[in-house]
């Protein structure tokens, strides 16, 4: 996926950067130290400056749950329907 910029691009692709990209619920995020699972949500990217996509993740829980699945606090749970694991949801609404 290409996002805002090249150093957005380049960064998201190594794992000794800060910053992650959630493809499920389109959102860009600095991990909290803490257990790992919670994080700032960035609107603006640190390096070109431009206003990052809505996240949709209150779109992908009301979804899921109106699917009759009960996601529970993580993105990640095993239970849930893998296109609910990337952005293949949320592209074929067109969001």
């Amino acid at each position: 996926m290409e996002h805002c910029c090249q150093y957005m691009d380049e960064y998201l692709a190594e794992d000794d950067i800060a910053i992650r990209y959630s493809s499920a619920v389109r959102e860009y995020s600095i991990p909290v130290l803490d257990d790992g699972s919670s994080g700032v949500i960035l609107r603006f990217c640190p390096w070109c400056g431009k206003e990052l996509p809505i996240g949709l993740r209150d779109k992908w829980f009301g979804t899921l749950e109106s699917l009759g699945y009960d996601p529970g606090p993580d993105t990640n749970n095993p239970n849930i329907p893998d296109e609910f694991r990337s952005d293949i949801w949320w592209k074929s609404k067109g969001f």
